[in-house]
């Protein structure tokens, strides 16, 4: 059963390979990711005791106690967002608390869905976003920090051109699942992975955002949320080089052309550059390049290279394969990307759990592959991802 499993999944390989639909490469237009300023993503989920993630964050902004601004406009109204600055809840510090206890000073800037018109255009707050090392935007509703930091015509308030004239000047921009979708323009939410492929777009679900990063998207709770579906349509239809998806309670910091993983899990990164998408009525695309980067590891978004200070995986440990039967549950892809750079057999399939279509990812991998491990924790470099139904 297994043999003819492997081999009905070469034919679909194959075929899709020499498909008769024609094909659409990514555009030659899109140039890799070069930001002047600092941008550090968090995936959201973040551990108050996350004191990794929280030290990387004060050394990029400089060290000794930096004064970080705390903009939660992600919060669905005025009393909400104050009290995430202010108020302590069982089992999480506010911002106030929380920043302090890691040696920065914390500072909220009043803003909310509730009183925009008024605060966006304020001097005090400009001051505050001026005077800072670092700004922060919290969780909850991406479209809530765009509606109150942009105006109707997707233009820039005053309060955000500080925003992001802090960033052009080398400061640094931060912000935790809602506020690190928010970074990107268009930006995107809403929605799983399976209904994206389905539907063959993301433009549905994208919004305007920021654009602190130029030519990439960024997904939060990425593989604990099986999101893997949702960035690829989004990379192609935002026409996109990358797209970041940063795992719960982890962090991407990007400093110019330097990306590099903090934290407890993994960041995926998606290279669109070589991808071709087929003509199709739900998504199929082949040629996908896929980073899995752990704590310590980085990516070099110019030369697209990466490094890693984990030990070379020269003799792989699991013979045969690892085939999802549900790519979309959490943390599958992850399994299926790591135990590819570890194991005999060249490629894996990850199959929707859904059948109307049902979707099949191939993971698989060439002599530009590699795989490190150490503590517990893998890298996986240039793992080819192919998308049919």
């Amino acid at each position: 059963m297994f043999m003819m499993k492997r081999l009905f999944a070469s034919f679909v390989v194959i075929s899709f390979l020499i498909s008769i639909f024609t094909v659409y490469p990514h555009s030659e237009n899109v140039q890799a990711y070069s930001g002047s300023g600092k941008v550090f993503l968090i995936g959201g989920a973040l551990s108050d005791s996350n004191a990794e993630v929280f030290n990387a964050l004060k050394t990029a902004a400089g060290g000794q106690n930096p004064k970080i601004a705390v903009l939660t406009t992600g919060a669905y109204d005025h009393q909400a967002a104050y009290d995430a600055f202010h108020v302590d809840i069982t089992g999480s510090l506010s911002y106030q608390n929380l920043f302090s206890s890691y040696g920065f000073q914390p500072v909220w800037v009043p803003i909310s869905i509730d009183n925009y018109s008024t605060e966006a255009y304020k001097q005090s707050n400009i001051d505050i976003i001026n005077s800072a090392q670092v700004v922060f935007f919290n969780g909850g509703d991406q479209n809530r920090h765009a509606t109150a930091l942009l105006k109707s015509n997707g233009s820039d308030t005053p309060l955000m051109e500080a925003i992001r004239n802090k960033y052009t000047s080398g400061g640094v921009i931060a912000g935790t699942s809602a506020g690190a979708h928010v970074q990107s323009n268009p930006m995107y939410g809403g929605g799983v992975s399976y209904d994206y492929l389905k539907l063959n777009d993301a433009l549905p679900y994208s919004e305007t955002g920021f654009g602190i990063l130029p030519n990439a998207v960024a997904d939060t709770h990425f593989d604990a949320r099986g999101r893997l579906g949702r960035i690829l349509t989004a990379v192609r239809d935002l026409n996109k080089t990358y797209g970041y998806g940063v795992d719960e309670n982890t962090a991407l910091y990007i400093n110019g052309n330097t990306a590099t993983v903090y934290g407890e899990r993994g960041v995926f990164i998606i290279d669109a550059s070589q991808a071709s998408y087929i003509s199709s009525s739900h998504f199929r695309a082949e040629g996908f390049k896929l980073h899995y980067l752990t704590s310590g590891d980085s990516f070099n978004t110019s030369t697209k290279q990466v490094v890693s200070t984990k030990s070379l995986i020269t003799s792989p440990y699991y013979s045969g394969y690892y085939d999802s039967r549900d790519i979309f549950a959490a943390y599958e892809t992850t399994k299926s990307v790591t135990r590819l750079v570890d194991q005999t057999s060249s490629y894996n399939i990850g199959s929707t759990r859904e059948r109307s279509p049902r979707f099949s990812i191939t993971f698989s991998k060439n002599s530009t592959t590699k795989g490190y491990y150490s503590n517990q924790k893998y890298t996986a470099e240039n793992v080819i991802v192919d998308v049919t139904w």
